[in-house]
């Protein structure tokens, strides 16, 4: 078997496991992808549906100040604390107000701005969006869920760039354009495998670049690809001014000397500046309850001149020398903008733009905008709607691929290539394993029990070819 045969069985061992394995979980990325996708749209249900069960307005209403709205919910819930306020929108009739309860969860209440009444209450964990984000990037199993997806979406790289491979290096003496088999799927074979075969294959071709944007925009978020990322920005100061300030405040209690307030990633999965993994054993975090003696209207009367995009979230200081924090958190990156007030005086300390980061975060960021939809409108979510759908249906056509040529009872999983693996293929398993850190260790993993497996089978047979029958 020449080298390039060799190649092609060895990737086509590589694909065959590989796609066993991932397309299952790429299905369930996939579908709960292009649910988040329309972010928007079911937002904008919800608080319509919430809006929907205020009563008529009667004439000479007027509408009840943020800090009355507060005091009233706490008033009847006086263990709980202050998580922050987003600010109703223009001719929105509800406001939304977030609680830390006294277990540690986070539950929202949409009060009426009017009459003060609770419209609708849900605990923030439990929202329709944040389930299926959780199960998108976590597998609803915290931290080693996360692991798991990050290890799923890098070989799902492994796959498309295998399975082009296969597909455009692919001998077919029966199809003289390359360029139609290439794009053009062949339905008129009459046996079903070279039919499923060829719509696999031409929809990898059309779809595989947006899947790996998709797959690639969204490593950021991951736990070892983005940490190994985060590390590589502080060398090389790629952090910018936005991520870490350091503000004497002029407050009542310089006692407590420099606040350090750390801002958010750009791209960061959750828009709650003060959610963080917590340590096991150590239970839920309770916030402190706010000091100072400025009002929230204050706060709103600051943001008049303010051109924010909605939602603009309201955040009490953490501390006794802390800050009020507003924060515009649209989806689109490039909006976004944090606001820092002296809790006392109401005077603005800092701001954090889109601009202030470093161009590298910038770029990041707007690839997770990109992720999630929102960076060119309905044609961004057009765009990630097909790729999720590219992904299922090359996943399902893979599956029957195989399930139509398996004999019963059996894998039929390819054979392996007789000759050792190339210096240049080596280097290049070398390179993409650093590339994606999550299939660099699987690769390693794999090549280790591999190597266990036939030196104990090459010692098993030296062992029986030794034994002499009398």
């Amino acid at each position: 078997m020449n080298s390039q045969l060799a190649l092609r069985q060895r990737l086509w061992r590589w694909h065959f496991f590989a796609g066993l394995i991932v397309c299952p979980f790429a299905c369930l990325l996939a579908i709960t992808g292009s649910i988040y996708l329309f972010k928007p749209q079911v937002d904008a249900y919800i608080e319509s549906s919430v809006n929907a069960r205020a009563p008529a307005i009667v004439a000479g209403t007027t509408v009840i100040s943020s800090d009355q709205l507060l005091s009233g919910l706490l008033a009847n819930q006086p263990e709980a604390r202050l998580k922050m306020l987003v600010l109703a929108k223009p001719d929105d009739r509800s406001i939304e107000i977030e609680l830390i309860q006294v277990n540690g969860a986070a539950e929202i209440f949409w009060l009426d701005r009017y009459t003060g009444t609770v419209l609708d209450s849900a605990l923030s964990s439990e929202r329709f969006l944040n389930v299926v984000k959780r199960i998108h990037s976590e597998l609803l199993l915290g931290d080693l869920g996360s692991y798991f997806v990050e290890l799923m979406a890098s070989w799902l790289v492994v796959l498309i760039l295998t399975g082009l491979y296969l597909w455009l290096a692919k001998p077919d003496s029966q199809q003289p354009s390359k360029l139609r088999r290439w794009f053009v799927p062949r339905l008129k074979d009459q046996a079903p495998r070279p039919k499923v075969a060829s719509l696999h294959g031409v929809i990898g071709i059309w779809f595989a670049l947006p899947i790996l944007l998709l797959l690639f925009s969204g490593l950021p978020w991951t736990q070892l690809w983005g940490s190994g990322f985060k590390q590589v920005q502080g060398a090389m100061g790629w952090t910018g001014p936005g991520q870490q300030w350091r503000v004497t405040l002029e407050s009542k209690s310089p006692e407590q000397g420099a606040l350090v307030i750390e801002e958010p990633s750009l791209w960061q999965i959750d828009s709650d500046p003060h959610a963080h993994h917590q340590e096991a054993g150590n239970g839920p975090t309770r916030l402190p309850a706010y000091t100072g003696t400025l009002a929230i209207q204050t706060i709103e009367e600051n943001l008049q001149s303010e051109r924010l995009v909605p939602p603009v979230q309201i955040h009490p200081p953490q501390s006794a020398n802390g800050v009020w924090t507003v924060r515009s958190m649209p989806q689109q990156r490039s909006e976004r903008i944090s606001i820092h007030y002296d809790q006392y005086t109401g005077q603005e300390i800092m701001r954090v733009a889109f601009e202030d980061h470093h161009p590298v975060q910038r770029l990041a960021s707007q690839g997770i905008s990109l992720h999630e939809g929102v960076l060119f409108g309905w044609l961004n979510q057009l765009l990630g709607l097909l790729a999720a759908l590219g992904i299922i249906t090359m996943s399902i056509f893979g599956l029957l691929i195989w399930w139509l040529r398996r004999p019963a009872g059996s894998l039929a999983a390819p054979a392996k290539a007789p000759r050792p693996v190339s210096l240049r293929f080596g280097l290049l398993i070398l390179i993409l394993g650093i590339m994606l850190p999550a299939a660099g260790i699987s690769f390693a993993v794999v090549i280790f029990f591999e190597w266990c497996y036939c030196y104990s089978k090459a010692q098993w047979t030296t062992h029986s070819s030794a034994i002499v029958e009398p």
